[in-house]
C-alpha cells in the first residue's frame, strides 16, 4: 500500500502497476536499464564482428534520448549558464576532432562522449517525483541481479576470467566475469550500496520495517558489496565505497538506538581496521612509495600521473586559443587522445576538451549541483544527491564515470537529474 506521495510501500504488485502506467517515453529507457548487463556481457563479439550488441544499444539509447530531449519539456528550475557554455566548447572542439580525423572510431568517441549529457537532459524530462525516482531504482536493482549472480559465481564456484595485476599495483588476481572492465560489476556494487542505504534512511521512522532494515540485514548487504568490491581490487571504489558509509553513519546517527550506534561504530571500526591492514597497504603500495619518497611522482595512481604530466607537456606547446578552448582547435593528431578515455581522469579529459574556460564551467556546474543538492528538503534524496556526486567526483580522479562507467552512469546522472526540482 501507499501511505502517502512521500512513503511507498514498494512490492511487486506496485511495482508492476508503476512500472506498467509509465510513458513509452520512459519506459524504453527502464528496459535498457534491465538488459544493460547482458548487453554489456557481449563485449567479446567486437572481435569477431567488429562491433558489439552494447555498441548498438549504445547508439540507440543516443537516437533514441536524442529525439526525446527535442519532443519533451523539462521540468524544474534553471539550470546555471556555465553547463552550456561547458557543452558548446565540448561539442565544438569534438566536431573539430572529427572532421580533422574523420573515422568511424573517432565518431563513436564523440557518441560516448556527449551521451551522458544527453542522458542528463533525458532524464531530467521523465524524472519529476520521488515515486519515478525509486521505481527507477528498484529497476536498477532488479537488473543487478545478473552482475551479482556471475561475480558470486566467480568467488564461490570458480572465476570466469582473471586478470592478473602487476605487482607494482599490488598482486594477485582482480575478477573479470564477461565485462571488458572492472566497472561491469563495480557499476551495480556502487549503485546497488547506494540504494540500500537510500531506502534505510528512507524507512528509519516506519513502524515496520523489513528484516533486511535491521543490523542483520545491514551487515549482510554490506558484506555482500565489500566482498564484491575486494574481489575486483580497485582503489577508488574503495575510496567512494567508505565514503558513502561515513555519509551514511552521519545522516542517520540520531536516529538510531544507543546499542544500534555501538553496533554501528563496532561495524566501521572493524572495517577501517581490516581495510588498512589488510587492503591499503596492498593496493596503494605503489602510492605509499611515492608518499615516502622511495619513488617517482610519475608512479603515482598507478602511473596515472605520468600519463598526465606526458600530456599536460604537449598541451603547454599548443596556441594560446588552444589552452582556453580547447585542444580541437589545435588540429593535432594528439587532441584526439587528450580528449580521450587514455587520459583516465575526467578532469583532465574535460580541461584538454573544451581548454581552460570550459573547465572553469565545468567546475562552477559541480559547485552549483553541490549547493542545490544541500537545498534538498527530503532527507533521504539529499542523501542520494551527495552520495552522487562523491561518486562522480571520487571516481573522476582516476576513472571516466562520465565516459566509461557502463550502468554507473546512468544511475548517476538519473539521480543528478534532479537538481533544482522540487521533487514530492
Amino acid at each position: 500500500m501507499e501511505a502517502s506521495v512521500n512513503h511507498i510501500y514498494w512490492n511487486k504488485a506496485i511495482y508492476k502497476k508503476w512500472f506498467s502506467s509509465r510513458p513509452i517515453g520512459y519506459k524504453w529507457m527502464l528496459m535498457v536499464i534491465l538488459v544493460f548487463p547482458i548487453f554489456a556481457s557481449t563485449w567479446e563479439m567486437k572481435k569477431a564482428a567488429g562491433f558489439s550488441p552494447l555498441q548498438v544499444l549504445g547508439l540507440l539509447v543516443f537516437a533514441f534520448a536524442f529525439i526525446s530531449n527535442i519532443r519533451k519539456k523539462a521540468k524544474g528550475g534553471k539550470l546555471i549558464f556555465t553547463l552550456y557554455v561547458f557543452l558548446l566548447l565540448l561539442f565544438f572542439n569534438l566536431i573539430l576532432v572529427l572532421l580533422f580525423e574523420f573515422s568511424m572510431s573517432q565518431f563513436g568517441n564523440s557518441i560516448r562522449t556527449l551521451l551522458p549529457f544527453l542522458l542528463f537532459f533525458y532524464f531530467r524530462k521523465y524524472i519529476n517525483t520521488k515515486r519515478d525516482l525509486e521505481g527507477f531504482m528498484i529497476t536498477f536493482l532488479i537488473a543487478s541481479i545478473f552482475p551479482f549472480a556471475t561475480l558470486y559465481y566467480e568467488i564461490l564456484v570458480a572465476p570466469i576470467r582473471e586478470v592478473k595485476l602487476a605487482e607494482s599495483r599490488g598482486g594477485g588476481l582482480r575478477l573479470g566475469g564477461f565485462y571488458a572492465d572492472l566497472f561491469g560489476y563495480m557499476s551495480h556494487i556502487i549503485c546497488v550500496l547506494l540504494t540500500y542505504l537510500y531506502f534505510y534512511i528512507k524507512t528509519l521512522n516506519y513502524r515496520k520495517r523489513h528484516f533486511i532494515y535491521s543490523n542483520y540485514g545491514f551487515a549482510i548487504v554490506l558484506l555482500v558489496c565489500l566482498i564484491g568490491v575486494y574481489n575486483l581490487r580497485h582503489q577508488a571504489s574503495w575510496a567512494v565505497s567508505l565514503t558513502l558509509l561515513l555519509i551514511f553513519f552521519h545522516y542517520i546517527r540520531k536516529n538510531i538506538t544507543k546499542f544500534q550506534m555501538f553496533v554501528f561504530v563496532a561495524m566501521f571500526a572493524i572495517l577501517g581496521a581490516y581495510f588498512y591492514f589488510e587492503v591499503f597497504q596492498t593496493l596503494y603500495a605503489k602510492d605509499i612509495n611515492v608518499y615516502q619518497g622511495e619513488a617517482q611522482d610519475s608512479a603515482a595512481l598507478n602511473g596515472r600521473m605520468w600519463i598526465w604530466q606526458r600530456y599536460f607537456a604537449h598541451w603547454a606547446d599548443f596556441k594560446v586559443v588552444s589552452q582556453w578552448f580547447g585542444v580541437g582547435l589545435e588540429q593535432s593528431s594528439l587532441s584526439a587522445i587528450m580528449m580521450s578515455g587514455g587520459m583516465h581522469n575526467d578532469y583532465i579529459r574535460f580541461f584538454f576538451s573544451t581548454g581552460i574556460i570550459g573547465f572553469i564551467c565545468y567546475f562552477s556546474f559541480l559547485i552549483f549541483l553541490i549547493i542545490n543538492a544541500f537545498k534538498i528538503k527530503i532527507k533521504e534524496i539529499r542523501f542520494l544527491m551527495l552520495c552522487t556526486l562523491v561518486i562522480i567526483m571520487l571516481y573522476g580522479i582516476s576513472a571516466l564515470p562520465l565516459l566509461a562507467s557502463g550502468a554507473l552512469m546512468y544511475f548517476t546522472l538519473a539521480v543528478l537529474s534532479l537538481t533544482k526540482k522540487n521533487i514530492i
